[in-house]
């Protein structure tokens, strides 16, 4: 058959836009880190890791970032002459510390700098020394280049002085990412401005996920976190430059409040735009941190991407740099688990018998790990939520959890428990032995009086012994942390003559026991999870092998939050449920909507049936059939998988017709996607052309609704792609590709 020239030219151009996976997603190539140091005629850096490159100077006192590129390309320093000197007065400091209220940029000087090689994760960590002339303060920026598009940096801040002295400041970093020339001619006519940014829209319970792009033109953009927490939103931002089609995105790796200020400034006359930013913690009270005479302080991590690429580009090369540079390894051998849960039926009245009915559901439908959640513990009567704190087996269980942990392994399963550690319940013996331990502000208790002030140093040594306590106790295989409460504006006290507030040290107390806890027990699987998606930064998921979103799975919100979550981290790590513990749930879409949101994901069980007997055969026959397709087909592809966004921006709380994620193994052989309609609106046809295939490779295609089997040409998939027609609501399907 001939091949007409126009069809010719389009499979060029598709190959040449959509074909095998970018150089920087391919394992062990495209890694490039340099930096090359500078004394004269001032005081610099140039930081170079993959493709993206940052020079930074020393100029006037202050640490100035002089340009960013993406290609990895060098600019001549004559094209640098007399710039710092005409961008003077602009927001250009590459970090950001206050001291005692006083900003400290314009005080900076040079001290030394060096580099090492780091390992787990490998890297090229570089130390800039800079000193303060106005306070006995000294700083070290450190910038960690892992050779892809993403540089991770945060400050040391050291009192270098013989008194007590406070942090009312700290941005790891900020200053200006671009500086756009010539950008009318690039961008639409009537367009606002060159810039937009993504931030989440929500920070509450249920609603991770929501991103937004807005423009930003001549005004500022503020979000913050102030749940006590990172939040259910995301301490992140994706930039976008539609002059140049560059991506920033800037991540703060930190679990307590925060607050990102993006300032666009846009000179119509001189055709030029600019675009700054600022990310780092933030707190309700003066000072965010206390520092004694001759202490250090660790500020949180901010990771940042530059690429030239699309959206789906910048989020493939982001789940990179989690997988291989923020994310604990996993546990050899006990790698992304089938789970099953004890909540569902037999919540708030456990007993040994109800929770043995609970592994007998699990192994039957093929799980692979047993979790004891929360109702295990405390004093009668069994009320989860105020016997937290006493992390003992409750009355209810007289033979403790041995007999179940053994019957879970007896059956094949991995065993793990949960627990609120940084909680303490009313019903609680802790609480009422240790009432100075509770977490208060202005001497009033946080958050009803639930939380421990893990910033007193007597308690974070306790909740780590506990930890210690329990995973050797119960010989535990997995431990899951919980955080329900909010501490919204944080604790407080008065400290060396300081009104601190106690979030600091509490995120950094949490960092220190998981950090000791894991290196102790390496073949424990931590989970995390803190009222569902919590805590989502990158700060706690260095910690953490796995995390749940938001235990709300009634469509068609929980597939909202996973598209949303699944630009900042990769699916693999993501619980979601399938079951009954959640109100209405069942209602909410057919079975295999229900099945296939979870399996997109890492599926949790809870609330299969009260009992094995009563587990409706065809429902039972459907489930482990979903289970079985999960580890054979859609776990091996998705693990290491390129993330394909086809409908990247949804919004969370109105209708939209479809939700559509692809998952492709990097060297394009296979790929599984999920296609759900989501609201009556729209067409009930979607065009489905999926991305992370082969042009050259012909594909067995598989549909899950009805079981068919085709082969197709991969340029034929990729050029006219496959027609789903979805006419009702709440209904899905999921394609298979694998090459032949």
């Amino acid at each position: 058959m001939q091949t007409s020239p126009r069809k010719l030219t389009l499979i060029g151009f598709a190959l040449a836009s959509m074909g095998a996976a970018p150089v920087w997603s391919q394992p062990g190539t495209g890694r490039y880190s340099n930096v090359a140091i500078r004394q004269a005629p001032h005081p610099g850096a140039r930081f170079s890791s993959g493709f993206m490159l940052c020079d930074e100077e020393l100029y006037n006192g202050r640490w100035v970032n002089r340009y960013w590129t993406s290609t990895g390309q060098i600019k001549p320093d004559f094209h640098m002459e007399g710039q710092s000197q005409a961008r003077a007065g602009l927001p250009l400091d590459s970090f950001q510390v206050g001291i005692e209220g006083q900003d400290l940029a314009g005080s900076w000087r040079w001290v030394r700098a060096e580099q090492s090689s780091v390992r787990n994760p490998d890297g090229l960590l570089v130390t800039i020394e800079l000193s303060s002339t106005v306070r006995p303060i000294s700083v070290k920026l450190q910038t960690l280049l892992h050779g892809g598009p993403v540089m991770v940096r945060w400050l040391e801040i050291t009192n270098t002085g013989n008194k007590p002295t406070a942090i009312t400041k700290a941005s790891p970093w900020s200053g200006i990412l671009w500086n756009t020339s010539g950008y009318k001619e690039r961008i639409h006519e009537g367009a606002e401005a060159p810039f937009e940014v993504a931030t989440a829209k929500y920070e509450e319970w249920g609603h991770e996920g929501a991103w937004e792009f807005n423009p930003v033109s001549n005004g500022t953009q503020t979000v913050s976190g102030t749940r006590g927490r990172s939040g259910w939103g995301h301490p992140s931002f994706f930039a976008r430059n539609r002059a140049t089609g560059e991506w920033f995105v800037a991540s703060l790796g930190w679990s307590g409040n925060w607050t990102m200020h993006v300032t666009g400034v846009k000179d119509e006359a001189h055709d030029e735009a600019r675009l700054f930013f600022d990310l780092g913690p933030s707190a309700a009270d003066p000072v965010l941190r206390v520092i004694g005479p001759g202490e250090t302080a660790k500020s949180p991590e901010t990771h940042l991407l530059l690429m030239r690429a699309d959206l789906d580009q910048v989020i493939q090369a982001l789940h990179e740099h989690v997988r291989k540079n923020v994310l604990p390894p996993p546990v050899p051998g006990r790698e992304y688990q089938v789970e099953s849960n004890h909540r569902g039926y037999i919540v708030d009245h456990e007993d040994e018998a109800g929770i043995i009915r609970e592994i007998d559901l699990a192994a039957d439908v093929g799980a692979e790990e047993f979790l004891v959640d929360a109702g295990w513990f405390g004093p009668e009567p069994n009320r989860w939520w105020d016997n937290v704190g006493d992390w003992h087996a409750g009355p209810w269980l007289p033979n403790d959890l041995l007999p179940v942990r053994e019957y879970a392994r007896k059956k094949g399963l991995l065993f793990g428990l949960w627990v609120e550690i940084e909680a303490v319940g009313t019903a609680s013996k802790l609480r009422k032995e240790h009432p100075d331990w509770l977490l208060t502000r202005n001497g009033k208790p946080v958050a009803d009086g639930r939380l421990l002030d893990l910033a007193n140093p007597q308690v974070a040594a306790w909740v780590e012994s506990e930890i210690v306590r329990i995973i050797q106790k119960y010989d535990l295989d997995m431990f899951r942390l919980d955080y329900n409460s909010t501490a919204e504006e944080g604790g407080n006290r008065m400290k060396d003559g300081f009104l601190e507030n106690t979030q600091w040290r509490h995120v950094e107390a949490l960092y220190g026991i998981f950090d000791r806890v894991r290196k102790r027990f390496p073949r424990v699987i931590f989970q995390n999870c803190a009222g569902g998606g919590g805590r989502l930064d990158y700060g706690i998921m260095r910690r953490f092998q796995n995390t749940e979103l938001s235990d709300w799975l009634r469509a068609p919100r929980g597939l909202k939050i996973l598209n949303g979550m699944t630009w900042v981290l990769p699916p693999e790590i993501l619980l979601r449920t399938f079951g009954t513990e959640s109100d209405g749930l069942e209602d909410d879409g057919d079975v295999d909507v229900q099945l296939r949101t979870a399996m997109l994901s890492r599926p949790i069980f809870r609330g299969l049936s009260p009992t094995l007997e009563e587990f409706n055969p065809l429902l039972r026959e459907r489930t482990r059939a979903a289970v079985e397709r999960f580890k054979t087909t859609v776990r091996p592809i998705m693990i290491s998988s390129l993330v394909y966004h086809h409908t990247p921006i949804v919004p969370m709380m109105g209708p939209s017709p479809w939700i559509v994620l692809e998952y492709a193994t990097p060297d394009s052989t296979r790929a599984v996607v999920g296609l759900f309609r989501t609201s009556q609106s729209g067409d009930p046809i979607y065009h489905c052309i999926p991305r992370g295939l082969d042009f050259s490779r012909t594909y067995r295609v598989s549909f899950g609704n009805n079981g068919q089997i085709v082969q197709i040409p991969g340029n034929q998939l990729l050029l006219e792609g496959i027609p789903i027609r979805l006419e009702e609501n709440l209904t899905s399907e999921m394609l298979v590709f694998e090459a032949k």
